[in-house]
């Protein structure tokens, strides 16, 4: 009996395992996939970009991000063959495991059915309860022929259960197999695709070279939108904040107490807030921090992020609050800020507004929509996010994409 109950939960013991090996690489595919849909989004941008022949700094960026994520998507995929490699051997161990138990278990059963026979090869077993000296012995007698049932039985069943079990996990063997051979094609594949990326990224490298003046005042001229837009931003955030520190000096208690509430509203779904552009009709180009512009040993300080996206997408709010203001900045389209609270969420490069100042919006409400610039054909969006002054990384404040 020992022996049963040790396979049953032998039997049982990779359930467990084989559900933790699958929420792991339904990870990986979750991940690649959403790696998958940001190359589609800077694959189509990069299209837009080549319409635009002269500014080829613009597309470089964008196929600097391209081989990133392929790069990215490649260390997945490996990861992926790592986790399938482990499962395929954890299944070959258990069917190994299964055979060697399906051996042991015929011959237990074997030799139950010899000392069976021996007992019953004469007599039934109901001449043994019969002749029986007593009742105590009698009863004795039947209960020891029953337990003998009861074992051919157990063992009985356990080799059913033992050969579907190896069934299922020879079947699974066979899947895992052809799952690893189709992530090989697809790695295979995803490295071919970087490699004419990246000869796609040097010949567009060497022709900026070639022309070293065109290229500084392509860099000089992102370099100083990036600065006019730095500076836009904070002059009116600095504007807007006086003038709410001023209302709320003269606020009554209801009304500060209102200010606090959307404060720890705010706060308190930190990690959560919807995109601006939901996924995955963006991908992020340039992170929140100080960073080198490519093919530069230029150092520039980005306050909030870049969302690459398709033409006329629309932009939305990621949380209820109040719309502060909506302007217009010189060559690099519309901006709007909305506070929540002493919080403040600003968009800019916008094509198109919807809202106008002292407007309420609710969360996912529609702001206005992506700007495609003119000279370079890029459709993309700048999101920034404040606590009163400090600029904060939206990245951490997001929900995680999925």
């Amino acid at each position: 009996m020992f022996w049963v109950v040790i396979v049953l939960l032998f039997l049982s013991y990779p359930h467990f395992l084989s559900a933790q090996n699958s929420q792991r690489l339904d990870s990986l595919y979750a991940a690649q996939k959403r790696l998958d849909r940001q190359i589609a989004v800077l694959s189509q941008a990069r299209d837009s970009a080549k319409i635009e022949k002269d500014n080829k700094y613009a597309e470089l960026q964008l196929i600097n991000r391209q081989v990133a994520l392929s790069e990215a998507k490649l260390s997945g995929l490996s990861a992926q063959m790592a986790e399938l490699e482990a499962q395929i051997s954890t299944s070959s161990a258990v069917i190994a495991s299964l055979e060697a138990d399906m051996v042991k278990i015929k011959e237990q059963y074997g030799k139950l059915m010899v000392v069976t026979y021996k007992a019953l090869s004469r007599k039934n077993t109901s001449f043994y309860i019969l002749s029986s000296k007593s009742i105590s012995q009698g009863y004795q007698r039947m209960q020891y022929f029953k337990a003998i049932q009861q074992m051919q039985n157990s063992q009985l069943k356990l080799m059913q259960r033992t050969k579907v079990f190896l069934a299922k996990k020879q079947l699974q063997l066979q899947l895992q197999k052809v799952e690893k051979e189709n992530v090989v094609v697809t790695e295979r594949m995803e490295r071919a695709k970087v490699i004419s990326l990246k000869t796609e990224q040097k010949v567009l490298y060497d022709k900026l070279k070639a022309d070293e003046a065109k290229l500084a005042k392509q860099l000089q001229t992102s370099i100083n939108e990036r600065a006019k837009l730095m500076q836009e931003i904070n002059k009116e955030l600095d504007r807007i904040r006086l003038a709410k520190n001023d209302r709320i000096k003269k606020a009554k208690k209801e009304e500060v107490d209102v200010i606090n509430k959307l404060n720890k509203d705010f706060a308190s779904n930190k990690g959560k807030f919807p995109w601006p552009i939901p996924m995955p009709n963006a991908s992020i180009t340039r992170r929140f921090g100080r960073q080198t512009l490519p093919g530069s040993n230029s150092e520039i300080d980005v306050q909030g992020i870049d969302l690459m996206t398709k033409p006329g997408q629309p932009v939305r709010a990621i949380f209820g609050g109040v719309v502060e203001s909506v302007m217009t900045i010189p060559g690099q389209g519309k901006m709007v800020i909305i506070s929540h609270g002493t919080y403040y969420t600003v968009f800019a490069n916008l094509a198109t507004v919807n809202v106008k100042a002292k407007d309420k919006v609710n969360e996912l409400g529609n702001i206005g929509t992506a700007r495609t610039d003119p000279g370079s054909g890029e459709t993309k969006v700048y999101f920034q996010l404040n606590q009163d002054k400090a600029a904060m990384d939206p990245e951490l404040w997001l929900e995680k994409k999925s």
